[in-house]
């Protein structure tokens, strides 16, 4: 520690300066890029909210054509409860977290004014991987997009499809379960 006083008090503004300087960095490495918006789609560093929604600032955008389980359902693997949800929101979280993701805006928002996209990062379709990772179906009402990547991973068994998983597709889920059927 210093020994003058002009000196400790030196010190204490410049070590005040350094830990804000820290902060701001800080906060900055949690958002990192505001998100880019446009009448087509979105683009940033979005937060992950559910299996298949991605949030960009107050933007949420939901995958397009494709559908994972929500966060009430209950799957299982060989009798025993499974995380399903869980499982494929961090499967989501580790494809949106390589970096800035893009959404394509396809259709029209829902009634809650969300829009549905399609997601890339790193040259990579969110959606698709998703689906090929078995913790996210086709959904073929909106779109039959993603049928064959689908067919892929229930050829591999990954995912949803892994021998001994039960669960029941998210769409009949959320008709029985939430209000309106909505995601």
């Amino acid at each position: 520690m210093p020994s003058d006083t002009g000196q400790a008090a030196r010190f204490f503004k410049y070590r005040a300066l350094a830990v804000s300087i820290f902060l701001v960095a800080g906060a900055a490495m949690i958002h990192p890029t505001q998100a880019q918006s446009t009448d087509t789609g979105i683009s940033g560093i979005p937060e992950v909210i559910d299996a298949d929604v991605l949030k960009f600032g107050q933007q949420r955008v939901i995958l397009w054509g494709v559908d994972a389980p929500e966060r009430p359902q209950r799957c299982y693997i060989n009798g025993t409860v499974w995380g399903c949800h869980d499982a494929a929101k961090r499967q989501l979280q580790l494809l949106a977290g390589r970096g800035e993701v893009s959404c394509t805006y396809r259709g029209e928002p829902d009634r809650l004014g969300r829009q549905f996209g399609v997601c890339t990062s790193g040259g990579d379709d969110l959606n698709a991987e998703m689906v090929k990772a078995g913790f996210a179906l086709a959904f073929e009402e909106q779109s039959d997009e993603y049928v064959v990547d689908m067919v892929d991973a229930i050829t591999a068994g990954v995912g949803l499809w892994q021998v001994g998983v039960e669960f029941e597709e998210p769409w009949l889920f959320r008709r029985r379960e939430t209000p309106g059927g909505l995601r």
